[in-house]
């Protein structure tokens, strides 16, 4: 592990969780842009949802791989190459905007390429970035150092839609903010030489290895847990209070909104002055997500329910840097980035199958899919429970 002062932890940290910013960002102005992109580019919904699941894959694939490689050719010039990428799949697609309407197939196309190119590049950033704290921040510090991070990517995805909303005023800021994100990701500092010991041909870290699989595992039930509720709250909304369409998806956004503000002011205010362990976090945390799953359940006013998301936000503010913390400790210093890396690929099949999981539920029962989200933080904490230090199934 890197010595560096307590100072340099502080300004690296923060630094790419200025960084992390620009994914959040894109994310979630991706979204927002969806039907400026539809109009601009004669498209429908199957090919942009054909153009994000392509992203989605190459997410998928990309994070274990960029996670590792990152050692190899050094923290600070994995992040920069990243961002590059980053900025010219966007461009790709900024041009196409500008162009407007062109040849059907040239249309999807180029916006999957851009998607894919996207999605590949974007998905090394949180795992460099965590393996690079990871080796570099003390262990008891871990915990608020990968809340920090957390915050910048939940603080980017709340500027995002933010952004967003302006497009109705000016689109073409809009546009160019989302352009322009993945220069944040220069804002990392240069770090070190390459390690020693991420050698080209070192031993590739498995997602079986019984020291992260039941991180993943934890990883992936939180993450599908909160996609159920997630995707389904708008209906959920309409159901419980009677409202329109219109109505539900305004308080849908505000509802999120507020779930996004509690998580970022976990992560940066409560975080760095806990002093539990990994284990703690995550109890603790899943028994705050079950608490707000039963709260929405008996929910029968928007404040109540509102109450109800932010504790639900509260718990995973806290568990989620409890256990990518956890993991940390299990994993050798170069093995960092490709821990981080499959932890990434976890999320994105736990949201994955939340948002399937969830739309399946709901037609079964309208609560069904809060009960799901209670039951897999449940899941969660008892795999948790179940670890003994070493991070081995207790016997």
């Amino acid at each position: 592990m890197t010595s560096i002062s307590s100072l340099e932890e502080t300004n690296l940290t923060r630094r790419l969780a200025l960084g992390a910013m620009s994914i959040g960002f894109g994310q979630s102005a991706f979204v927002v842009l969806v039907p400026l992109v539809m109009a601009r580019l004669g498209l429908t919904t199957f090919d942009l949802g054909l153009a994000v699941a392509a992203g989605t894959f190459a997410f998928l694939i990309g994070a274990p791989l960029w996670g590792s490689a990152g050692g190899r050719i050094g923290h600070g010039r994995m992040i920069r190459l990243l961002g590059l990428a980053m900025l010219v799949a966007q461009a790709l697609l900024v041009i196409q905007l500008l162009a407007g309407p062109t040849a059907y197939g040239i249309a999807v196309a180029g916006l999957i390429v851009s998607r894919l190119l996207y999605g590949f590049a974007a998905a090394g950033v949180t795992p460099t970035a965590q393996g690079w704290l990871a080796g570099s921040v003390d262990a008891c510090r871990r915990q608020a150092a990968f809340g920090l991070l957390s915050a910048g990517l939940n603080f980017g995805r709340l500027a995002g839609s933010v952004a967003g909303a302006a497009a109705a005023i000016t689109a073409q800021l809009t546009v160019a903010l989302f352009a322009l994100a993945p220069l944040l990701l220069w804002l990392a500092p240069k770090g070190t030489a390459p390690q020693a010991d991420a050698k080209v041909g070192s031993p590739k870290l498995s997602p079986f290895d019984r020291r992260i699989l039941p991180f993943l595992l934890i990883g992936a039930c939180m993450a599908a847990g909160f996609g159920q509720v997630q995707i389904m709250l708008g209906p959920l909304l309409q159901w419980k209070l009677g409202l329109d369409a219109a109505q539900a998806t305004a308080m849908t956004g505000a509802a999120l909104a507020l779930v996004a503000v509690t998580m970022i002011a976990v992560q940066t205010l409560v975080l760095p002055r806990l002093r539990w362990s990994e284990r703690n976090g995550i109890l603790a945390g899943t028994g705050l997500v079950v608490g707000g799953m039963a709260g929405l359940t008996v929910a029968s006013n928007y404040s109540v329910g509102a109450l109800a998301l932010m504790a639900t936000g509260f718990g995973t503010a806290l568990a989620t840097p409890a256990y990518t913390a956890w993991l940390a400790r299990r994993v050798d210093n170069h093995e960092q980035g490709a821990a981080a890396g499959w932890l990434s690929s976890a999320h994105i099949v736990g949201q994955t199958a939340g948002a399937l999981m969830g739309g399946f539920a709901f037609q079964l029962a309208p609560e069904l899919p809060l009960l799901g989200c209670a039951g897999l933080a449940f899941a969660a904490a008892a795999i948790a429970a179940m670890l003994d230090r070493r991070g081995g199934m207790q016997r």
